[in-house]
C-alpha cells in the first residue's frame, strides 16, 4: 500500500524503515536539508512540511492510501491535516491543531473526573507568581526550555531560558512534587488500548532532564484502574481517535492523579523500543495500521521489564556500566571517550543503555 510519512529526520527513521520492512511503498515529505529518510523512501518531495497543502496536493496525485508520522508533535499535526483532507484516517484537526497547547490542553480535560489539574496561567511581565513554580513553554517537547523556579530573580532567567528558541508564550504551572509516569497507547476510530505504562526517573529542579525508563510502571492496581478510565476521556476531549499516544502524569501520595501533558505521537527516548520488548507489540507497525485502515486489536506475546538508562554528567557513576558490555543489557549508544556533559534537556546526554530482564533492573 502507498504511505505518506510526513519528515524525514532521524525521527522518522524507524516509522520509515519498518514501513519499507512491511512491504509498502513509502513516500517521505519534508526539508531536503538532513531528510536522512530520503535514501531509504520510495519516492521524496522536498517539500516543508509548513506547506501542508501542496502535501495534500502530491498525496492526492500519487494515490497514497495513509498518512502517518511519530516522534514530533508538529509532524503529527500535519499529518492529521493531511489525511482529513484526503479523507483517509485521521484525527479531528479542529481540535488536534490545539494538543502542542499545553494552556489549551488544560482548558479542555479540566473536568475530567479523578483527574487533577495542576494549577497554571500564562505568564504576563510584571504578574505575581506563586514559588515554587515550572516555567515552560506552551509548545514543546522533551524537557526544552523547563525550569524550576523559586523566586523572582531566578523567574526571569527562567523565562528568557524558555524563550531561547523565539518568542514563545510561557506557562507558569505550580510545582507539584510527585513521582511520573507516562501511558502509552494506541487508538483507531475512537477506540483506545493503553498498552503499557512507564516509570521516568528525572534529575529534579532545575530542568528535570529524564534519566531513565522502566516498564512496567510501579503503581498499584487501584492507580492503574484509574489511570484506563482517565486516558480515554483525555484523547477524546482533545479530538485523537486514530494513532499513537504518549501522556505523561503525575501520582501524589494520596494517589491523585495529574495530567502533566499530552503528546500525539509514540513517546521519544526509545519508550516504543521498549514497548516491544516488555509486551512483545510492534508499536511502529500498529502506528501504520491505524494510518491504512488495517488495524487490529493488540495482543501482548509475553510480559517483561524493560528499560533504559542514560549516561551524563549529573549521572556520571553510570560510566562503569558503558565501558563494557552488561549481561542484561540488549542496546546501547555510547562513544568510549566521550566527554560527559551536564544535560539541560533530553537532547543533551551522552548515550544510553537498553535492558530487557525478569525483573526490574537497578544501576543506582
Amino acid at each position: 500500500m502507498k504511505l505518506a510519512i510526513i519528515g524525514a529526520s532521524t525521527g522518522q527513521l524507524p516509522l520509515t524503515l519498518k514501513a519499507k520492512e512491511l512491504g509498502h511503498t513509502v513516500i517521505s515529505f519534508a526539508w531536503d536539508n538532513g531528510a536522512v529518510c530520503k535514501e531509504v523512501a520510495d519516492k521524496f518531495y522536498p517539500i516543508s512540511i509548513l506547506e501542508k497543502d501542496k502535501i495534500v496536493e502530491a498525496c492526492r496525485q500519487e494515490g497514497v492510501q495513509g498518512v502517518v508520522s511519530n516522534a514530533s508533535d508538529l509532524t503529527s499535526e500535519i499529518a492529521s491535516y493531511v489525511a482529513s483532507q484526503l479523507g483517509l484516517i485521521a484525527n479531528d484537526y479542529e481540535k488536534f491543531q490545539f494538543v502542542r497547547d499545553k494552556a489549551k490542553m488544560r482548558e479542555l480535560t479540566n473536568d475530567i473526573p479523578n483527574l487533577c489539574q495542576v494549577k497554571s496561567h500564562l505568564y504576563e511581565e510584571g504578574m505575581e507568581v506563586d514559588y515554587p513554580c515550572i516555567v515552560k513553554p506552551t509548545v514543546g517537547s522533551s524537557k526544552k526550555g523547563v525550569s524550576f523556579v523559586n523566586n523572582k530573580e531566578e523567574l526571569k532567567k527562567a523565562v528568557d531560558y524558555a524563550r531561547s528558541d523565539g518568542d514563545a508564550i510561557i506557562l507558569i504551572e505550580k510545582f507539584v512534587g510527585t513521582r511520573e509516569f507516562s501511558v502509552e497507547s494506541i487508538s483507531y476510530k475512537g477506540k483506545h488500548h493503553i498498552l503499557q505504562m512507564t516509570d521516568k526517573e528525572n534529575d529534579g529542579a532545575p530542568h528535570f532532564v529524564e534519566l531513565s525508563h522502566h516498564q512496567p510502571a510501579d503503581l498499584s492496581e487501584a492507580v492503574k484502574e484509574k489511570v484506563k478510565q482517565i486516558v480515554p476521556e483525555i484523547l477524546n476531549r482533545v479530538g485523537l481517535i486514530n494513532g499513537a499516544s504518549h501522556i505523561e502524569m503525575k501520582i501524589d501520595q494520596e494517589n491523585n492523579i495529574y495530567l502533566i501533558e499530552l503528546n500525539p505521537r509514540g513517546a521519544g527516548d526509545q519508550i516504543c523500543t521498549l514497548i516491544g520488548e516488555s509486551i512483545g507489540y510492534d508499536y511502529l507497525k500498529a502506528m501504520i495500521d491505524v494510518a491504512l485502515g488495517t488495524f487490529e486489536e493488540p495482543k501482548v506475546s509475553h510480559k517483561s521489564y524493560a528499560g533504559i538508562y542514560f549516561l551524563c554528567k549529573q549521572r556520571a557513576n553510570r560510566l562503569k556500566y558503558f565501558l563494557e558490555k552488561q549481561p542484561w543489557e540488549i542496546a546501547r549508544s555510547y562513544t568510549p571517550g566521550t566527554e560527559l556533559t551536564y544535560a539541560v534537556d533530553n537532547y543533551t546526554r551522552n548515550g544510553y543503555i537498553i535492558y530487557k530482564a525478569d525483573k526490574k533492573i537497578v544501576i543506582d
